[in-house]
């Protein structure tokens, strides 16, 4: 089990703030409360509450302005000594992690995994750009046990939580009056642009198709790969100095016209889960073609990753966790972000103008010792969606029909 996950199992009294949409929160706290710990929750819409069936859990029915010192009272009254929520870039956990600092809190957060599948990422204090990791450590670390166990994780738990928590948060919205979704968006957008994402799907998927089966197989080693991300993810807004994907995809797009091989191709992958609210096809076609690289500049979605990472030349990201996946595969990789892997001996640190033109491979055998640091310290077998297997080796807690 994970270093992070062990000192948490330390404590006396943990303190639930938002987790995932969906029950996993609720069978987290099943699994603490069987390891003879106290579990405190606090719900900030219906939507939470609705999926979070323990006792002790109370509703923040307050401001933002007014969340740090009603969680200080909080903490104070109930003794709490540590403190989990899931991603800590929304608004009432940055708050959260300033106040846990000042109070020598523990605070732990809770993430997709750096390595996928079948890992989630627990890490104490802060995640991605807010990592504590010191790579130092690798040289006196012993190795992991590098065998997950498959979790079963499903996309049509997330669709079914998803809808289920968007309808509830916004019936029962005057309950918590104050609530915002933390990304700005209504449960309508929301509904809409998950409505857009099986059409969107369903036009462009074997287009999308051809064009992988065009690039890798005939045009092996001759382009470079883009691994765009959801465009409002905390990645971009917390750990970027972009403004947005656009400006991000401008950038790219001019330094491959300007440095890049004449006989080199560029290929945007778009994300699946940012399917529906935005789509990026109109805007890269008018990019390159304002750069004269219109016949060398290609999108698509529906593409298998790993099969695109093989054939190309090498990634370029803003700080996406598919850059491990092109360091795996021994590619050379760029990172225009912050990102927990962009250490000199896994990316390169070249400007974007010279990648194009000399490309570095990662080390691979520090990428080993790397991949080893991150599951010893930050990865738990286990899935938002599926089964936890860390969870049933201290506690048999998950029912067959308990997945969402």
């Amino acid at each position: 089990m994970a270093a992070s996950m062990q000192h948490l199992l330390t404590h006396n009294h943990v303190l639930l703030l938002q987790g995932k949409m969906g029950k996993f929160f609720d069978r987290f706290a099943s699994f603490l409360q069987s390891q003879d710990i106290q579990v405190s929750k606090i719900n900030f819409n219906a939507g939470d509450a609705f999926f979070y069936k323990h006792k002790h859990a109370y509703d923040y029915v307050g401001t933002l302005a007014a969340f740090t010192p009603w969680l200080t009272s909080f903490i104070a009254n109930h003794q709490i000594d540590a403190v989990v929520c899931f991603g800590d870039c929304r608004p009432h956990h940055l708050q959260a992690a300033r106040l846990c600092e000042q109070l020598e809190v523990s605070f732990f957060v809770f993430e997709e995994g750096y390595l996928r599948p079948d890992y989630i990422t627990l890490q104490e204090h802060g995640i991605n750009g807010y990592s504590r990791l010191d790579v130092e450590d690798i040289s006196a670390l012993n190795k992991a046990n590098d065998t997950p166990l498959y979790t079963q994780n499903r996309f049509y738990r997330l669709c079914v939580a998803a809808i289920v928590y968007y309808v509830i948060t916004r019936a029962f919205k005057h309950r918590y009056p104050h609530y915002s979704h933390y990304r700005g968006m209504t449960a309508w957008q929301e509904a809409i642009a998950w409505l857009k994402a099986p059409w969107r799907k369903l036009k462009s998927y074997w287009p999308d198709k051809a064009l992988q089966h065009r690039l890798a197989n005939n045009a092996d080693g001759q382009y470079f790969l883009v691994s765009l991300q959801v465009h409002n993810d905390s990645q971009i807004t917390h750990h970027s100095d972009y403004l947005d994907i656009v400006q991000f995809i401008d950038e790219v797009i001019g330094s491959f016209a300007g440095h890049a091989p004449a006989d080199k191709l560029l290929l945007f992958k778009h994300h699946p889960l940012d399917r529906g609210h935005r789509d990026y096809r109109a805007v890269i076609r008018g990019i390159a073609a304002g750069y004269n690289v219109g016949d060398r500049v290609f999108y698509g979605c529906d593409m298998h990753l790993p099969t695109l990472v093989k054939h190309s030349v090498g990634m370029i990201t803003i700080n996406s966790t598919t850059g491990l996946q092109s360091i795996y595969h021994k590619k050379p990789t760029k990172v225009m972000g912050r990102a927990i892997y962009n250490t000199e001996r896994l990316t390169d640190p070249q400007p974007l103008d010279k990648f194009w033109q000399t490309p570095r491979k990662p080390d691979h055998e520090f990428y080993l010792r790397f991949r080893e640091f991150l599951i010893d310290q930050t990865q738990l077998n286990g899935s938002f969606y599926g089964k936890s297997p860390w969870m049933h080796k201290h506690a048999s807690i998950i029912s067959a029909n308990d997945k969402i």
